[in-house]
């Protein structure tokens, strides 16, 4: 009998710990809702995902790691908490922001046009001496190139537009994580001299970890459009 009672109970706190652990995994949306989110550049530091909502379309229950958001093609959403409550958004169109303690939830689309938005997710404690005050900032010696979407304690989102032959002037970046809103033809100038020309593609991504000095020419016939996240301190994260 006491056999017994210990195999109940030892079924009953495994059952226990399972619901748990269920419960607290962290649930990634792409493994979810790999139709909506899709995975355009993942390391050890970041993972960045485009988002794709069609009309009436819906993602399934997950979790985010603090990230940063940039509505490439707004809409009306519909989120749903893990305690059912719901609330409706409108998001407009370049709508930027960054959230480092996000709710599981549920989105969908509940407006009548396609919903795209970029999402940069931090996966550990980025080093804010990269980022330093004695940068030479591009949105200040080439302000008709970087406009400033956001900029708080722990991120800083920039706009970068190219028209054809436009160039900015030699600057640097910090930690960075890049997505080509718009590709086409550019030239690239290194500190030291060093130039190379690119073709670069619709939704190119990238992230850098150490200080780049360089210049950027668009030579293409194409509008270049470019979305840069400088990253700054983050605590670490789980999950």
């Amino acid at each position: 009998m006491k056999k017994i009672n210990l195999i109940i109970m030892l079924s009953i706190i495994f059952a226990l710990e399972s619901c748990t652990n269920t419960k607290d995994k962290f649930i990634n949306p792409d493994s979810v809702s790999p139709d909506i989110y899709q995975v355009l550049f993942e390391n050890d530091a970041v993972k960045v995902m485009k988002v794709t909502f069609q009309p009436n379309q819906g993602d399934k229950t997950h979790d985010h790691h603090p990230m940063t958001f940039h509505a490439l093609k707004g809409g009306k959403i519909e989120v749903t908490l893990p305690d059912g409550k719901t609330n409706e958004r409108n998001i407009p169109t370049g709508a930027t922001g960054f959230n480092a303690d996000l709710m599981r939830h549920q989105v969908k689309n509940i407006g009548d046009n396609t919903i795209e938005i970029l999402l940069v997710e931090n996966k550990y404690s980025m080093n804010s001496e990269v980022n330093g005050s004695d940068l030479i900032l591009p949105e200040e010696v080439s302000p008709d190139v970087y406009k400033i979407l956001l900029d708080n304690d722990k991120v800083k989102v920039t706009e970068a537009t190219f028209e054809p032959d436009q160039s900015d002037k030699m600057h640097e970046h910090g930690v960075m994580t890049f997505y080509t809103v718009s590709g086409g033809k550019a030239q690239n100038t290194l500190a030291d001299g060093t130039v190379r020309e690119m073709e670069i593609s619709d939704n190119f991504t990238g992230h850098g970890e150490k200080i780049l000095k360089h210049q950027m020419k668009n030579i293409g016939e194409k509008t270049i459009k470019v979305i840069l996240v400088e990253h700054k301190t983050l605590e670490p994260v789980k999950g």
